[in-house]
C-alpha cells in the first residue's frame, strides 16, 4: 500500500521548516502563498503516486485550481489507460471536478461553459474516448465516477451511457442519481423501474425525481406510492409529493 500523506498536513510541516533542503528543493517554496503551496503539493503528489480522492477533493474545494486545470489534465490523462482500478477512479473523479466546476461569480457576456469550450471538449474527448475500457475493468469505484462525469458532461452520449452502465451494473444508485441531473423528463420513464425495485438504490430516487423534474413528476411519485416495493421508498415518495404540493 502506498504511503498516505494529507496535502494540508504536507504544506503544514513544509511551513514548519521539517523538511530537509534536499526535499524543499522537490517541493513548494516558502515565499509561495499558501494556496500556491498547496496547488505545487498536489502536483507533486500527483507526479509521485498518481491521482486519488483526496485530490479530488481537495481540488474542488481550492479556487486556485481552476487555474492550474491544464497541468491537472495533463498529469491524469495517462492514467486513463491503466490497469489499476483505484487510479483510473482516481482519475474519473479529479476530471470530474474539472468538469463540474463554476465560478462563484461570473459576470455576463459568454458563459463559463463557452469560454471553456476547448478545455471541457478535451476533457470529454478523453473520457468518451475511454469508454469501452472503463467498462472492462468491471469495478464499482470506477463505474461510480464515471457516472458522476456523465452526469456533469453535456456530450449528447452521456445519457444513454448512463442507462447502459445502470442496465450491466447492480450497485447503480450513483448512476441513476446522475442521470436525473440532467434534468431531462425522459428519462422519468427508465428511472422508474428502478424506484419501484427492491433495492438499495430505491428509496433515494423519490428526492430526484422531485428535485429534477418538479411538477412532472407528480404521477411517477403517485405511483411508486402504491406500487414500490419498498415501505422506505414508499415513504420517501410520499414525503416528495408533499413538498411538490404544497
Amino acid at each position: 500500500m502506498k504511503p498516505f500523506v494529507s496535502i494540508r498536513l504536507l504544506a503544514t510541516l513544509l511551513a514548519s521548516g521539517f523538511f530537509s533542503d534536499c526535499c524543499i528543493a522537490q517541493l513548494p517554496s516558502a515565499t509561495n502563498s499558501l494556496s500556491d503551496e498547496l496547488l505545487d503539493v498536489t502536483v507533486h503528489r500527483l507526479k509521485t503516486f498518481g491521482p486519488d480522492h483526496e485530490i479530488a477533493q481537495f481540488i474542488s474545494t481550492e479556487p486556485d485550481a481552476w487555474a492550474r486545470r491544464d497541468v491537472f489534465f495533463s498529469l491524469i490523462r495517462s492514467h486513463l489507460d491503466g490497469t489499476n482500478a483505484a487510479l483510473v477512479s482516481g482519475a474519473l473523479d479529479v476530471l470530474y471536478r474539472l468538469r463540474g466546476y463554476q465560478p462563484m461569480e461570473w459576470i455576463g457576456g459568454p458563459t463559463f461553459e463557452e469560454v471553456n469550450t476547448n478545455f471541457f471538449a478535451g476533457l470529454d474527448a478523453a473520457v468518451l474516448g475511454h469508454l469501452s475500457h472503463f467498462k472492462s475493468l468491471h469495478n464499482d469505484d470506477v463505474y461510480k465516477f464515471l457516472s458522476e462525469y456523465l452526469g456533469v458532461t453535456h456530450a449528447a452520449e452521456a445519457r444513454q451511457q448512463l442507462k447502459e452502465i445502470a442496465n450491466a451494473t447492480k450497485n447503480n444508485e450513483q448512476t441513476l442519481i446522475c442521470l436525473a441531473w440532467h434534468r431531462n423528463p425522459a428519462d422519468m420513464d427508465f428511472l422508474l423501474p428502478f424506484m419501484l425495485a427492491d433495492t438499495p438504490a430505491a428509496p433515494s430516487l423519490p428526492y430526484h425525481f422531485r428535485n429534477s423534474y418538479g411538477q412532472a413528476a407528480i404521477p411517477y411519485l403517485r405511483r411508486a406510492i402504491s406500487e414500490a416495493n419498498s415501505q422506505k421508498t414508499r415513504e420517501e415518495a410520499q414525503k416528495e409529493l408533499k413538498n411538490i404540493e404544497q
